[in-house]
Formats: C-alpha cells, structure tokens, sequence
C-alpha cells in the first residue's frame, strides 16, 4: 500500500545540560554487561545534516554507495527537473549523475498517487537501480558509482515478469481474470539479478511478482516470474480455512532482507483483519513471519546490513490512527476490498501522505516481540514545517558498516523534501560487517502466473472451521470491475481455543473504488473469553477522499469511538507526531560504595491494546559530575567511584532524547540488595547442578544457565 512520496528533515534538537559541578570528582570506573539478546536497549542517535547547493529545492530518498562514504538522492523531484544526485557523506562534492543524460523516467507530481523513486546500488558499485512506480531504470557508472564519468540510463522491460495474457481459471476461480500492471515498489536483490514488484491482479488485487534480471545489450529483461502471495484455496470447496483468509488479504512487496534470502511484505488481512503489518518470507522454503502485531500502520522499512535492526519508516503506533478497524484482532476473509480505498483516501499522494502520522522507528530485526515493543523513535518531530517522511525505504537507507541511517523527510507547505539531507549515527555502535549475499532464486514452492488463484475472484458459499474450534460461513459475490456483496458469519470461531469471535462482517459496492464507486463496511462482531472486545461499525469509503460512518471497537476493556475524516487527520497530525523522550536516571550506592547510575526511557503505545509502555536501557548516554564523565553500557549503567555526600548527576542521550538531571542523596550503602541477590545467585547455581546431574533437556539446562547469568549481572550491579 503506497502512495506518493517526498521528504523533509528534521533540525537537530540535541539537549545539552550544563555539567553540575560539586566540591569533590567522581572518577569513573568500567562497567560492561551485555543486554538481553531479544530486547535491545535504546541507544543514543546523533543527528547530522548535509546542506546542498542552493539549486536544490528538495532532496528525497536517499541511499548509501557499497563504500559508505556517499548518498545518492533524489533531488528536485517538485520542480519537474528531477535528477539524481551524490554527495559525500560529510557534503562534500555533491554532484548531479543524471541531469542531461538520456532515458530519465518522468517523475510524478507530489498530488499523483504514488512516489517519485527508489535507489538501490548494484553489488558491483558501477550501477544504480532507480526510477519511479512501473518505470525502473538503471544508471550504469564507468569507472564506478562514486566517479561517475561515463553514464548511461537503461530500460528495465518488466514484460517478462508479467502473464503474457488472461490467467487461465483456477482454484476457487472459474473465469479468467487479468493481470493489470502497475509496479508497485519495484526493488533490486543484494546479488543483483533479481527484481521484486507489486502488480495489480483481479482475484487478488495486488500480487507481488520475484523475476530474475537480465542485462542484454540494449537494455534490461526480466524473466521466470513467481507469485509470491500466500496460497489461495484449490477449489471452491477447499475446507483450508487460512487460505481462504491470507489470499484475500492486501499484500505489497517491500524489501530484501539476510543477504537475498528472504523478502519482507505488507500484509493487510488474514489473521490480523484490517491491520496492515510486515512479514518475512524465506525463499528457499516459503516459511512466513509475522514481524509486527500493532494495531497501527506499520509498512516501508530498511532492515540493517547485518540482519540485526529494522527501521520501520512507515509506522503510527500510539496515533490510535486505524484502531476503527484493527484495535480488535479476529481472521477476516476480505479485507482487500476495504483497504484498498483506504489507501487511495489515507495514502495516496504527498498530500495525504503528509497528513498520516507516521515516525520511522527502530526495532529488532525479528519485529516488535508480538506487539510488546514500540520501538525507538528516530525523528522526533519538532514542531515545525519540516516532519519524517517515511515511505518507500530499504536496506540501502543504512551505511554498509550499519552504524548510520539515511532519513527521509517532507514538508507540510511543498510536500516535497528538505532542501537537504539527515543521518541518524548510531555513536554506541561498533562497525559491522553486512550478512554474506546470497542467491534470491525461489524454491519450488512459488507459484507461476499461471498456477496462482487468489480468494477474491471466487463466487460462492462456504463454511470453514476455525484452526481450534467453531465456524465461519462465507458469502462470496465479487468482482474486480463490478459489484461486492461478501458476508462471513461467525458461531464461536477460534483460532486458539481461548477466544472465540460471533457476529457478521460484511463488504460490499456497485463498481470500483478506482471509479468512485463507494465501499460499504458493516461489522457487528463480539470477542469473548480470554480476550474480550467487539467491532461495531458502518463505515463508508468513497475515493480519492471521503471517509463517513461511524464505528465503536473495543479490546480488553480498551475503546476507540468515531472514525476521523481526511481533513480530521490533517487537522490533528502535527500534534500526533511524536516528539522527543526524555530519559530517567536513577542513581544509587551499592554496597562496595561505587555510584552507580542507571539511565532508561520509555514509549507509550507497546501492547496488543496499545496501553503499555516500552521501557528500556539507554546505551551510550552521557552521565557527567564535577567535570568527570561515563558513559552507559548496554544495561544502561554507568558506574563511578566510591564519594559520599550529595552528587548531581547530568545525564544527555543524544539529538533524539531530551536530557535529566539526577541527585543522589548521601546515605548508607545498600547491603540488604548485595545479601540479596547474592542468595539468589547462589540458588540458581544449584538448580543449574541439579539439572546436569538428572541429565535434564537441553533446553531445561540452558533456561537455567540463563538463570545463572541473569543471577550474576543482578549480583554485580547490587554489590
């Protein structure tokens, strides 16, 4: 689900407190823990612009060369002279690629519906993968990328990746259906030999197509397409209840992740309706994570070099902005037909894309744990014309050595980016090498054009049982051109056995959305018995932007009221942008008498009913006394040397965190805590020896010899 694009970059609002000085120093000693591997702790971002020449109007999506020592970006995507440029990393030598070389791709306007640009280098640093929705195109370099002397734009021919004509029936279907284009996102593979996109389908309205690349003489081919959609049902009488359901979800490709060995994807639909959220899907094997679980938007993201970190640039969490349709989780088996439009209204265009409350986050790259972290906010928003633009990003938004990420931003007034660039360093984050690349061939699991039949062309009447108990009844009565009349009735559906869905969805119009047709939705749905809720909604969409209805959704004991029209999102968007966080210091004695001070923050919005918080450690946090400083490790300690009396602490994290201040009080050491997690540290030893000896499991001993190391950090940070 995209839309336009253009970008905008946010002024650093770095906090600086002057250091407290006392009568005595306080000289730090080291203190180096490792993090629990699941759970990262935050970490301190330091915020660098690059100004450009004063010909550039605006500078959007920006991509690191395979040295990272530069950034290539779109510049003056709003001006209609669109080329692209690059520039060192430290703004040195910015300089125009493609301004009068042949075969530049037109650039949309910022009203049209989709973004003006990805830029993806080849491995090879001697070309450049870039070009518009439906027109990619190729810069080739010589002698390379970063000296770029003789240049030649070419042709990607995206024909061969496409059904030479009708699909063939199949599955559920029994008429067929076209393939209509579009191109959606097209992407390159780390090995180069691989392109990704999206293409709108008539019984699955997008399916994202994986084709091998191929440069000839005169240009590029593409060749031996695959569908990469989950599988629809075989026939209409397939009882395969999540087929029926991921089929007729909403999907986009993404991005490249691990090398090439997987590729990632918004998916809108399925066991999470209404809730667009990235999954990973390997390849090789066809194997499918889900990475986010918010009942926000999460969708455009860049996964690190290394495989370890996700910038998720297109994510609302805490906006509350689709909780009308996503706060109560259920398995739908349709919601393509209302995403859709909700796109085009939400989405589709800078305009209304400046309008949506998206913040680029940062995550672990296996997501947000099942809803329970928020993440880190990359940039925080400050209030003025200038705000994260989030869209259509990449692994090439991150520097080879993953120690900083190129942003993207817009501007409320010319829709189009800064008039230059931002970096988000990462200062606590020692240089890594990226993840070897490795081949993006499918395995024999994908689908051919021909051989993929999705849930939405089907016309029928069917009832599937829920993957642990009850049923759901569907009405099918759809076509891409013409009407929707869908109904799926549940009687005590459960996918899990613990909570159990009643009541009637429907959806349903009398011509496409493209054409202005409105779309209906009509949920009077109930959740009980581990979790509770209920969706009652009636909820009318009427493209390019009219939003009316009303809907009441609740979710353990949570409830969201109304459904807010375009001009009610761009009314209230600057005062949803998130802001900077302040950080929390706490200091204490341990019972050796060294100082210890702990520094953590936290975001609002974490859980499945968005009401908790995200709370963690802060690495790499300046915590300065008399003159003397330290510098938090992984757990967020910083440690100093025993002195009594009163110490104030100063404490700064960076451009993205606002700074504290912490006074320690004098007293008596905290013996009581050392005693205490010395016993604990001591049991878990002794269960650790008890299990060896019974020879336990494998996975017993290594939970308990987690136990152990937990133990110890505990023992160390209290004595």
């Amino acid at each position: 689900m995209s839309s336009p694009s253009s970008r905008r970059s946010v002024p650093s609002i770095r906090g600086i407190l002057a250091l407290a000085f006392v009568a005595f120093a306080c000289l730090p000693i080291a203190s180096a823990t490792a993090a629990d591997p699941d759970v990262p702790p935050f970490e301190t971002i330091d915020l660098q612009k690059i100004s450009l020449p004063s010909s550039i109007a605006d500078a959007s999506q920006p991509a690191y060369t395979k040295d990272g020592n530069h950034l290539l970006f779109l510049a003056n995507a709003t001006t209609g002279n669109a080329d692209r440029w690059i520039v060192g990393e430290d703004g040195s030598n910015p300089t125009n690629l493609t301004g009068g070389v042949s075969g530049e791709p037109a650039m949309p306007n910022p009203g049209e519906i989709e973004q003006p640009a990805l830029i993806v280098p080849f491995p090879d640093g001697k070309r450049v993968f870039f070009g518009p929705y439906g027109d990619p195109r190729v810069l080739e370099c010589l002698p390379s990328v970063t000296n770029c002397q003789t240049k030649e734009i070419l042709d990607i021919d995206l024909s061969g990746a496409r059904p030479a004509g009708p699909i063939p029936p199949g599955g559920a279907v029994t008429s067929p259906q076209l393939s209509l284009g579009f191109g959606a996102r097209p992407q390159l593979s780390p090995d180069g030999k691989h392109v990704m996109f999206a293409d709108i389908r008539t019984e699955s309205i997008e399916v994202m197509i994986l084709a091998k690349l191929t440069r000839t003489p005169t240009g590029y081919v593409t060749s031996d397409p695959v569908v990469l959609n989950p599988a629809g049902p075989t026939s209409a009488t397939d009882k395969d209840t999540v087929a029926w359901s991921d089929s007729s979800a909403l999907f986009e490709s993404k991005d490249f992740v691990d090398g090439g060995r997987a590729v990632t994807y918004v998916q809108v639909g399925g066991e999470a309706g209404g809730n667009p959220d990235v999954w990973e899907l390997d390849l090789q094997t066809g194997e499918r994570t889900r990475l986010t679980h918010n009942p926000d938007w999460q969708e455009d993201h860049g996964r690190s070099p290394d495989n370890t970190s996700d910038v998720f640039t297109i994510d609302s969490r805490n906006t509350h902005y689709l909780d009308y349709l996503s706060l109560m989780p259920y398995r739908s088996f349709f919601d393509a037909w209302e995403i859709a439009p909700i796109a085009q209204i939400a989405v589709a265009g800078a305009a209304k894309r400046s309008c949506a409350p998206f913040t680029p986050r940062l995550l672990p790259a296996d997501g947000d744990l099942g809803g329970k972290l928020a993440g880190q906010d990359l940039q925080p928003y400050d209030g003025g014309d200038i705000r994260p633009s989030g869209n259509y990003q990449s692994t090439a938004m991150w520097k080879p050595d993953g120690t900083a990420v190129a942003l993207s931003t817009q501007s409320f007034t010319t829709l189009g980016g800064a008039p230059y660039l931002e970096i988000a360093h990462f200062p606590a984050r020692k240089p890594t090498k990226p993840v070897p690349v490795v081949s993006s061939d499918p395995g024999d699991w994908a689908p051919t054009h021909e051989d993929y039949h999705g849930a939405l062309g089907a016309n029928t009447d069917i009832t599937l049982d829920g993957l642990a108990s009850g049923t759901v009844t569907l009405h099918y009565a759809q076509s891409f051109f013409g009407i929707v009349a869908n109904t799926a009735t549940y009687s005590n559906y459960s996918d899990d056995g613990k909570s159990f869905v009643n009541g009637t969805d429907t959806v349903s119009r009398s011509g496409p959305s493209s054409s202005g047709f409105p779309t209906t939705v009509t949920s009077n749905l109930t959740l009980s018995g581990a979790h509770t809720g209920s969706l009652d909604r009636n909820i009318t969409y009427t493209t390019p932007g009219t939003i009316t209805g009303n809907s009441k959704v609740t979710y353990d004991g949570v409830t969201h009221e109304g459904v807010d029209t375009q001009a009610d999102r761009c009314n209230k968007v600057r005062s949803q942008m998130a802001g900077p966080v302040k950080v929390d210091a706490t200091a204490k004695r341990r019972a050796s008498g060294e100082i210890e001070v702990e520094v953590t923050a936290a975001y609002k919005g974490a859980g499945l009913d968005e009401q908790s918080e995200d709370r963690r450690p802060v690495r790499g946090a300046t915590v300065s006394a008399g003159g003397v400083s330290a510098t938090t490790d992984d757990e967020g300690v910083a440690v100093f040397e025993p002195q009594d009396g009163d110490v104030t602490f100063d404490v700064s994290a960076g451009d993205t965190f606002q700074p504290t201040t912490e006074t320690l009080d004098s007293g008596r050491t905290d013996e009581k805590a050392c005693k205490k997690a010395k016993k604990k540290l001591k049991k878990a030893k002794q269960h650790l020896q008890k299990l060896k000896k019974k020879d336990a499991g494998k996975k017993q001993i290594k939970k308990a010899q987690k136990k152990v190391k937990k133990a110890k950090k505990a023992k160390k940070k209290a004595c």
